[in-house]
């Protein structure tokens, strides 16, 4: 994953957090937007549901918060608000990364894509068309995003037998134990993204945090 730019327009990558699914059953998703928000903070611009305004700017009281239609309380809302409304607001906002914490991501979208991917299930465990479309919306994460990101080695895997996405460019980042080390590792997936730093297969500054199993550089 190779991308070119034409040099990076500030020295802090500006990255766009959608944390619209937040507190909607899932208690993982829910723990890992609270770390992201309160490690990097003025790093991010979250865009949350009108509920949950309140929870981030506690988290992040500095950050640039903004909520969402209300609306966005129904799922089949927030899948077309992230087609049609994120792209716009990411344009205002001006930023240089958009950060989709779980699929769908943003599909016409002008600024590079990070994903996270947490659940195997999602790519090999359920049955029926509800299964079958979150495979689909896996996979297309999966190869449009600019970097992907998952918890540990077994997901990268699952990832790598679900998409053809090669796992050693995944970048693993366990649960936020050590807050210092989970922000830092996401900086070089925001950075990266945005091309500021070598991408996946080249030298990155915590080498320990990419990939399954891959060597320290």
């Amino acid at each position: 994953m190779t991308r070119a730019t034409d040099g990076p327009r500030r020295e802090q990558v500006l990255v766009l957090l959608d944390a619209t699914s937040a507190h909607r059953g899932d208690a993982r998703l829910d723990a890992y937007l609270d770390a992201l928000t309160a490690g990097l903070g003025d790093e991010l611009v979250i865009v949350c549901r009108r509920p949950d305004l309140a929870h981030f700017r506690a988290l992040a009281p500095t950050a640039a918060i903004e909520a969402g239609t209300s609306a966005l309380r129904w799922r089949g809302i927030r899948m077309l608000w992230r087609q049609l409304a994120l792209p716009r607001m990411a344009r205002r906002h001006d930023v240089d990364a958009v950060h989709s914490p779980q699929p769908p991501i943003p599909l016409l979208i002008a600024r590079p894509r990070v994903v996270t991917l947490h659940e195997v299930a999602a790519f090999t465990g359920r049955g029926g068309p509800l299964g079958a479309a979150r495979r689909a919306g896996v996979r297309v994460a999966a190869r449009l995003a600019d970097e992907v990101v998952a918890p540990d080695a077994h997901t990268a895997h699952a990832i790598e037998q679900a998409c053809g996405f090669p796992a050693h460019e995944v970048l693993v980042v366990p649960p936020h134990d050590d807050p210092a080390r989970f922000a830092a590792a996401h900086r070089v997936a925001y950075r990266a993204a945005a091309a500021m730093v070598p991408a996946a297969t080249g030298p990155i500054a915590l080498p320990s945090a990419r990939g399954p199993d891959t060597p320290a550089r």
